[in-house]
């Protein structure tokens, strides 16, 4: 009997979706019946998430569960985000590599013969004119692992390291399973991590990208996010101005973690909650923040000076020759003697030189 009535109510909503009032009495009766169906889809509406909230299962946030799930984040360094930890970002996808090598006595040799993987192994796709790779896919740990004829096997879509060995392993073990392809796996490595967060503001993607011009690209015409990656980091930033973000480009959580402290402080000074900021320690807050008389660039610059891999330049002198001198003096052929006038000099500090 509820099927039969669905049924109904669903003949009857398509009918209305199609109907065309012609005269004021069919108007008035469509705008009626519009109005009960919209509220009769509200109300279904409320009633599946009133169930959903009650199926919820509460979330034990007591300091007792706290305590003994600290174990598992000694590692990392969330001291940075001490008072700002609803800041610290978390891994959505992992991208690794692996070498399969054949075992030897089974008959296998490389290049391993795609065709007869994607035929046998039941969860898998194959388009040869379009990605020369199986993909296998798996819901547990949900991911896709990318198998090579060379023996390469990249995963990707694990959020986490230990998962993401788990896929590749369970890529082996269905080749042999299925396909009666024995490999041996070795060389795993992570190649990429994607972190997400969000910084829980509106950024203003113009005032950031003229501020960090050197590091950062925003065109609203072709991107409506903002890409940048300052120098020294090992992640890029690429943040809409809703606040959301996304950080690839590490292979460690530890350096995510580490770099988006440091780069926080900016994204937080260019947004419509700068107060945040008083929560971050000094030294990250103005890790950085580029100089009236410097480039954006300058932080790395320094650091790049200091451990030598940059020459460090002479400091400018300046002197006063006076008119009444009329002592020539003797050409020098050492290019770091040189003089400016005051005007000069500071001409050159406030354009960054």
């Amino acid at each position: 009997m509820s099927l039969e009535q669905e049924w109904k109510r669903f003949k009857k909503n398509v009918n209305l979706a199609n109907v065309v009032p012609k005269t004021a009495a069919e108007t008035t009766t469509f705008h009626k019946l519009l109005a009960a169906a919209t509220e009769d889809i509200v109300e279904k509406c409320r009633n599946e998430r009133k169930r959903q909230r009650e199926a919820e299962i509460e979330i034990d946030t007591s300091d007792e569960t706290i305590l003994r799930a600290v174990k598992y984040t000694d590692s990392l360094p969330l001291g940075d985000f001490g008072n700002v930890l609803h800041l610290v970002p978390r891994l959505v996808n992992i991208v690794t590599l692996a070498e399969a090598i054949p075992i030897a006595g089974t008959g296998v040799k490389l290049p391993l013969d795609l065709h007869r993987i994607a035929s046998l192994c039941s969860n898998s796709y194959y388009a040869p004119r379009r990605f020369a790779a199986v993909q296998l896919a798996f819901d547990s740990p949900r991911c896709r692992v990318l198998v090579f004829h060379t023996g390469r096997f990249v995963g990707t879509g694990c959020s986490g390291p230990m998962a993401a060995r788990l896929s590749i392993l369970r890529a082996a073990r269905q080749l042999a399973l299925e396909a009666k392809i024995y490999i041996h796996i070795r060389n795993f490595s992570v190649i990429n991590t994607v972190a997400a967060v969000s910084i829980d503001a509106k950024l203003s993607c113009d005032a950031f990208a003229s501020t960090h011009s050197a590091t950062s690209h925003y065109d609203r015409q072709s991107f409506v996010g903002l890409a940048w990656r300052p120098p020294g980091e090992s992640i890029c930033c690429e943040i809409y101005s809703t606040g959301r973000a996304n950080l690839p480009g590490a292979t460690r959580q530890r350096c995510t973690l580490m770099s988006f402290a440091r780069m926080l402080g900016e994204l937080l000074r260019h947004s419509d909650r700068p107060d945040v900021l008083e929560l971050l320690d000094a030294e990250l807050r103005d890790a950085h923040r580029p100089s009236t008389v410097q480039r954006d660039d300058a932080t790395a610059l320094d650091d790049a000076r200091k451990t030598g891999s940059l020459p460090m330049l002479p400091p400018l002198r300046s002197t006063t020759v006076s008119l009444w001198d009329t002592q020539e003096e003797e050409p020098t052929n050492n290019s770091s003697d040189f003089f400016l006038d005051e005007g000069d000099e500071d001409l050159l500090l406030n354009a960054g030189f």
